[in-house]
């Protein structure tokens, strides 16, 4: 009697293993890529959404007087905010007052039902952070976030001239990994000059 080999073969063996584990690393590879991209990509949509939003202000403040509620606003302003709210940046809509402090929410009257989001305003992205800086200061600060400034958001203003009576300043885009993605710069006489 011989000994009995077995012809059963219930295992991997150890080429098939690296030929598996090489196909699972690239396919895990161009995922993280097509994540990469597909956060630039809202990242940059981001600061075109700005560039636009802010254009639609300046078009609709030229020439143009408040109305509200049906009745003229001699001293209202055409005015977008820009805030964070929890992590991710928004725009909406609405009046400045005509009185009191230009950083004071309470000067402003933001109609909800003009503003995308439950009366948010149109969402930046996730995927960026929004520095603002402003010329008087020449001090760049994310916008809602700093010692300084703890939750403030910039208030961007529109006279009937098309100029900008207020927020004027460079606004930067950068990825959450601080990679940076567009400058956005408003000049006070309403000019934009956007930078990727």
């Amino acid at each position: 009697m011989g000994k009995k080999v077995s012809t059963s073969n219930k295992g991997f063996s150890l080429i098939e293993l690296i030929i598996v584990i090489a196909i699972i690393s690239i396919m895990a590879g161009a995922a993280m890529v097509t994540v990469a991209v597909m956060h630039s990509a809202k990242a940059k949509e981001a600061g075109s959404t700005f560039d636009i939003e802010v254009a639609q202000l300046q078009a609709n403040a030229r020439g143009k007087m408040v109305v509200v509620e049906g009745v003229d606003k001699e001293d209202y302003r055409f005015a977008i905010c820009v805030y964070r709210d929890g992590g991710k940046y928004y725009m909406k809509n609405g009046y400045y007052k005509g009185t009191g402090s230009k950083t004071d929410d309470a000067n402003y009257d933001w109609d909800h039902s003009d503003n995308a989001s439950g009366g948010k305003g149109t969402s930046l992205s996730s995927y960026v952070i929004v520095k603002y800086i402003d010329p008087a200061t020449n001090v760049e600060r994310e916008i809602g976030n700093g010692a300084e400034y703890p939750d403030q958001p910039v208030y961007i203003i529109f006279n009937r001239q098309g100029e900008c009576v207020h927020g004027n300043g460079t606004y930067t885009f950068y990825r959450k990994s601080g990679d940076q993605i567009c400058d956005v710069k408003l000049n006070r006489i309403g000019s934009r000059q956007t930078t990727y």
